[in-house]
């Protein structure tokens, strides 16, 4: 039987989502993932890098279930999350301007910057970099190690941020060699599970330059979490400040590493770009 979902495309700094609501509307999430490589296809379907699917909760006001475009399942995404809050407010499924969100990384809680009645922006406070990789001891919220890419060794650090980060700090003029580093890197067995990749360039200590290869993506031109891990590591190794601007191809997200209690807080926009309907 044929149903038509209807759906929202919303980006957060070009790393972009396709949303659905599942309150108003019954969702077959095993069948949405089992497709999602269809839907996020930029050629054959509505194009995307993931998919959002918006849930009730028991335990907070909403629960946010994402999927990869290749139908994967992380366990926070940043930029996602962002979009994810706009959606609620925006379609009037939450009503206040901070809510909670139940997600496999836990509770989070997305705070609107609103003018005039419209989102301009999305702060949330991401918590405390996690301790949850299989190779990190406890209470390890940071892991470095040199890791080799073509004969050459690079200082890398993991960091957590309910999703596992490989953050390399390189000059912005060796960027283009992201996807020889994302093919290294996978074939290393250490990371078999797959990781996050941030190749960082640190500008001055209060700006840095990114690029991101997305564990079940790809390149992306933003990642929420992967500068979050990359605020931490830069804070870590000394060379950012614990306020930074993070630049990447999609645009600029401010992050904070709290000196007061270790959480982060990121701050950046999420757009509406259109809706639709799609029948499967």
């Amino acid at each position: 039987m044929k149903q038509t979902y209807h759906f929202s495309k919303y980006h957060g700094l070009g790393n972009d989502f396709i949303i659905f609501d599942g309150l108003n509307q019954r969702i077959n999430i095993d069948h949405i993932q089992g497709i999602a490589s269809a839907l996020c296809d930029r050629h054959y379907g509505i194009g995307a890098d993931g998919i959002i699917i918006v849930l009730e909760s028991s335990l907070c006001d909403s629960r946010m279930t994402i999927f990869n475009s290749d139908g994967s399942s992380p366990e926070m995404c940043g930029n996602g999350l962002r979009c994810f809050a706009s959606f609620c407010y925006e379609h009037k499924l939450i009503e206040t301007d901070v809510f909670s969100v139940e997600t496999d990384a836990g509770k989070m809680v997305p705070a609107l910057i609103l003018k005039e009645g419209v989102v301009v922006g999305v702060e949330i406070d991401m918590g405390i970099p996690q301790s949850d990789i299989s190779f990190m001891t406890k209470n390890e919220i940071i892991h470095s190690l040199p890791i080799s890419i073509k004969g050459v060794s690079y200082d890398a650090y993991i960091v957590s941020m309910g999703n596992p980060h490989l953050v390399i700090f390189l000059d912005s003029h060796n960027h283009q060699s992201l996807d020889e580093i994302a093919e290294e890197v996978y074939a290393n067995p250490l990371f078999k599970s797959g990781i996050n990749i941030e190749l960082v360039d640190v500008i001055s200590r209060q700006l840095g330059k990114m690029v991101v290869w997305e564990r079940g993506v790809g390149k992306t031109l933003a990642c929420g979490t992967g500068a979050c891990a990359a605020t931490v590591a830069g804070v870590y190794s000394d060379q950012f400040e614990r306020k930074v601007t993070i630049e990447q191809p999609g645009g600029n997200v401010f992050i904070e590493w709290q000196e007061s209690d270790n959480h982060v807080i990121k701050t950046g926009p999420a757009k509406h770009v259109y809706d639709g309907h799609v029948m499967l």
